[in-house]
């Protein structure tokens, strides 16, 4: 898996967040978690991840976001703060974003229990770091990192993409 190939430098573990059972042996590295709840949102599957997770600081990139960019991510573990979050055209990256795990997950867990299920419900409980488009762009400057693949016209375009990285 390319996410795991540019990342796995960075990290001592992989977890897999999955709904579908299928996808246990697909990545014999990874510790596989089936989401509790599955298609319940980003948060309540972020904290299903970090709870699952044994590392402090953990690195959260969506599966539909095959350019994750280690470059990125060497920017957003130097920041301090118990949320790392790059911000592009106006939008927050949650899933390539990195976490201090008790903390955050603390924080989620709090939230989700008054019923907040929005990604930043959260955020008033914990030191973000947002980080803008000028300062992740020079590390990315096509911004692939981001692109989510979502349609089978966004899966052509990423097959392309990754054609001209060979």
């Amino acid at each position: 898996m390319r996410i795991v190939r540019e990342l796995r430098p960075l990290v001592d573990e992989v977890v897999l967040l999955a709904n579908d059972r299928d996808l246990a042996g697909v990545l014999p590295e990874a510790h596989v978690v089936f989401d509790p709840q599955p298609h319940a949102g980003v948060l309540p599957a972020l904290a299903a991840g970090l709870a699952a997770a044994r590392g402090e600081v953990c690195l959260a990139v969506a599966c539909d976001m095959p350019f994750a960019s280690r470059r990125v991510f060497e920017l957003l573990l130097g920041m301090d703060a118990d949320v790392a979050i790059p911000r592009t055209q106006g939008y927050l990256e949650p899933m390539h974003a990195v976490y201090l795990r008790v903390t955050v997950l603390g924080a989620i867990q709090a939230a989700l229990g008054r019923g907040e299920q929005r990604m930043i419900s959260y955020f008033a409980d914990v030191r973000v770091r947002e980080v803008s488009e000028a300062e992740w762009r020079p590390l990315c400057p096509d911004g692939r990192a981001f692109f989510n693949v979502n349609t089978p016209e966004d899966l052509g375009r990423a097959q392309r993409l990754a054609s001209q990285d060979v």
